[in-house]
Parts: structure tokens; C-alpha cells; sequence
């Protein structure tokens, strides 16, 4: 078991980001990496849609023999991360959630921060209490087209700024900035542009990794120290 692989999926390139958080963090993991393209992007789907989305990839993931999954996600963790535990109730399944109550210990006594989401995020249940115990010092923002963007323009992410700066001009006097979803990670440069430097932005990809780590750790299930790190990676196919 120790040798088996650690699956981590998301709908596209977004949780790249959080991969690339695993291996530094775990060099000695063997991961599995499947973007489910022909799903791409969740955040605008029903919860039913998404569900069955991530469940089918964590059913792929434990047909390889992954002794754990890494949700990288917000939105298929807002929604289905308690469906995916109920599926298997003896694997270890992390996710991934917007670094909200880290951002709330930060803030300013009078500064208030926006969470950048999804739309199946904005409306899922786990966000609405996460945002309400926050006494609105937290807004939740839905970006219902920013993740495809980043999906299409993966090669040129520069070429988003004119929609990030447009996106973002209505909180320009935010103290800081939540990403809600994985896809977010690849606009932080772009964020920090239109602040001009001046912009706090919260992660909570550090969060999902280290707690993955405590948990593989916890159950003993790490890898040996002299195993070699490797990555395989996969895609679902998205007909024309």
C-alpha cells in the first residue's frame, strides 16, 4: 500500500498548481494526475452533473490503485467530496476549499476581502456557511466564465487580463483575494498586476496538501523515503 500511488484530479489544468504543491511537499509520492476534459468545466454544471463527474474520476483513480485522492477542486469538493467518502468509506480523500478563515484572521479591522468562485461553489451549502460565519467582511464573487477562459488559454494566460482587470475593477479597494477555484492559480500574477503589487492572495492549495500529508502520515501509509517520485498523467476525452 505504501507504494501505491496518490490520485489527484481536477477538470482541467487548474489543479496542476496543486500537483505541483504535492510533489515539492511529497518527493517520494508516485501520483496520478487525471484531468477530466470531457467534463471541463465543472463550475457551471448541476450538482447531479458534478457528482457523477467526480465519481467516475475517483472510480478511475481506485481502479489504479491509488491508496488516496487529492480532490483538486474547490467545486467538486463544495459538492461531491461527501458522495466520493461515502463511495469509499476506506480511502483517504482530501479537498480542496477556498482559504477563507485563514484570509479572515488577516484582515484588517475595518478591509474586507472578495472570494473569487465558481458558480456551482457560489451556490453549493459548504460555501454559504463558510462566507456566513465571516460577518460579511468576506464577499463571494461568481465567475462563471473565468475557468473556461483559463482552460482555452492555457498557453497564453496574459492574454486574460483585459477579462481579470475587468473582473476585478469593482473591488478595487479589496485588502485581499480569496481563489475559490483551482483554475484561479494561474491569474495570481495578473491579480497582483492590477493591485499593483498591493493584494493579499489566498491559497488554500498549501492547506489541502499538508493536510493530505498528515493523513497519509497518520495512517502509514507514506511512501518509503527511498522511493523514486514519479507522475503519470491522463485526460477523459471530450468529443467534437
Amino acid at each position: 500500500m505504501r507504494e501505491n500511488p496518490i490520485g489527484v484530479f481536477d477538470s482541467g489544468v487548474g489543479g496542476l498548481c496543486v500537483l505541483e504543491k504535492c510533489i515539492a511537499t511529497m518527493p517520494n509520492e508516485r501520483f496520478i494526475y487525471l484531468a477530466d476534459s470531457a467534463n471541463m468545466p465543472y463550475g457551471v454544471k448541476t450538482a447531479a452533473e458534478i457528482k457523477r463527474a467526480a465519481t467516475d474520476c475517483v472510480r478511475e483513480l481506485a481502479a489504479m490503485n491509488c491508496k488516496a485522492v487529492l480532490v483538486a477542486c474547490n467545486t467538486a469538493t463544495a459538492v461531491a467530496i461527501d458522495d466520493v467518502r461515502r463511495m469509499y468509506p476506506s480511502m483517504t480523500v482530501v479537498g480542496l476549499e477556498p482559504a477563507v478563515k485563514p484570509c479572515l484572521r488577516e484582515l484588517g479591522r475595518n478591509g474586507y476581502a472578495v472570494a473569487l468562485v465558481t458558480s456551482a461553489t457560489y451556490g453549493s451549502d459548504k460555501f454559504k456557511r463558510l462566507t456566513a460565519a465571516c460577518g460579511g467582511r468576506i464577499i463571494g464573487s461568481e465567475q462563471p466564465l473565468l475557468a473556461g477562459f483559463i482552460e482555452d488559454n492555457a498557453g497564453d494566460f496574459d492574454a486574460l487580463r483585459p477579462f481579470v482587470f475587468d473582473m476585478l475593477s469593482k473591488y478595487g479597494d479589496a485588502e485581499a483575494i480569496v481563489l475559490g477555484c483551482s483554475h484561479y492559480s494561474h491569474v495570481s500574477g495578473l491579480i497582483r498586476e492590477f493591485y499593483g503589487g498591493n493584494i493579499k492572495i489566498y491559497d488554500g492549495a498549501d492547506g489541502a496538501v499538508n493536510r493530505l500529508a498528515y493523513c497519509l502520515s497518520a495512517a502509514d501509509i507514506r511512501a518509503p523515503e527511498n522511493q523514486i517520485g514519479s507522475v503519470r498523467f491522463y485526460s477523459t476525452y471530450k468529443s467534437a
